[in-house]
């Protein structure tokens, strides 16, 4: 039986007269089962089915806290905590199953995705990320995106302010991250690329953005007002910023206080030992091997435009995030009744 309310029904239509082999049929039950459930006097009851792979009440408790702290965290990072910390030996599908019972709401990717040529184009774009610790104090946190529309390698570098200036030379370091210039860059219309637009809708680019274009004998593209799915592929990484990058940053050993170039080698190495690794869905390439195909097809960034930027270039540090024996003892807390410290305090 499938449940009770289905054997009460089979019990009121059999005393209303209906046949045995008529209830079978009504509800595509073999006349043995509807037998058997009119014949008792109250309901059957099954046996629970055993779930193997449900979750444990300590998985369930760090699913919960990383749900609380991140409620967009990716499911994947989850159960790979879940199985390197935790010892869960479900599959994931099975894991995002009970996930998406904890977080119902899920978010569509951008509907509409054009593919380019190796080295044709890179897409850029600002993230705004909030409240984060910069040295002694929490300050307005923005991660410049940019990402090879071909391979789908990314590259990040953080900044305090949005002006022309810094937006102009933090894309130049994604540029050098990525390895190269690509044949054109596609922009949203943000003022520092943007100042305006001729009568029919045509962007009209900063003077400054220009110049340095031609100094890296790139083209500008701005897309159209409106349209976020033109650029698609970097709007998707700014999502997998907040989602994927800071969800794993929460799970790192931080210096006490922070700078930019901390963050910056944290995303850089992210972007190694993550997103590299990946097999995209789209484009059926692991992310990686797709960018040594294609930065071969990219020109280099001129000397001379690296060497009036302040920021050096990044040394990846590598390393492990915290040790999972500390993570857990971390998480036993002893509770002890509030008379003892009365005492100890006098």
């Amino acid at each position: 039986m499938q449940c009770e309310e289905i054997g009460m029904s089979l019990r009121v239509l059999r005393s209303h007269g209906w046949s045995i082999t008529a209830l079978a049929r009504e509800f595509g039950l073999n006349w043995r089962t509807v037998k058997r459930e009119v014949e008792s006097e109250e309901p059957r009851h099954y046996p629970e089915r055993a779930k193997p792979t449900a979750l444990t009440p300590a998985q369930l408790a760090h699913v919960q806290r990383r749900l609380e702290v991140c409620p967009g965290i990716r499911g994947t990072i989850v159960h790979g905590e879940l199985v390197v910390d935790y010892g869960y030996q479900g599959s994931y599908p099975t894991f995002a199953r009970q996930l998406r019972r904890l977080r119902p709401a899920l978010v569509v990717d951008p509907e509409i995705r054009f593919e380019t040529a190796p080295g044709h184009q890179a897409q850029a774009d600002w993230a705004h990320l909030g409240l984060w610790p910069l040295g002694e104090r929490l300050v307005q946190l923005y991660g410049m995106v940019a990402i090879l529309g071909y391979s789908r390698k990314p590259a990040f570098r953080f900044a305090t302010d949005l002006t022309r200036q810094t937006t102009l030379d933090k894309l130049v370091w994604c540029l050098h991250d990525l390895g190269g210039v690509p044949f054109e860059t596609l922009t949203d219309r943000d003022p520092a690329f943007c100042i305006g637009q001729t009568a029919d809708g045509k962007a009209i680019l900063s003077a400054e953005w220009v110049d340095l274009c031609s100094v890296l004998d790139m083209v500008p593209k701005a897309c159209r007002p409106y349209r976020a799915q033109t650029k698609g592929k970097v709007e998707r990484m700014v999502r997998e910023l907040k989602e994927g990058f800071l969800p794993w940053l929460t799970g790192q050993v931080m210096p006490q206080q922070p700078t930019l170039a901390d963050y910056d080698r944290f995303a850089q190495r992210w972007v190694e030992e993550v997103v590299c690794q990946r097999r995209h869905r789209t484009t059926g390439k692991v992310v990686g091997e797709a960018w040594e195909e294609e930065r071969g097809l990219l020109h280099p960034l001129p000397a001379r435009v690296l060497a009036r930027l302040e920021v050096p270039p990044l040394t990846v540090v590598t390393g492990s995030g915290p040790d999972p024996e500390q993570r857990r003892l971390g998480e036993r807390v002893e509770v002890r009744d509030l008379a003892e410290y009365e005492e100890a305090w006098g």
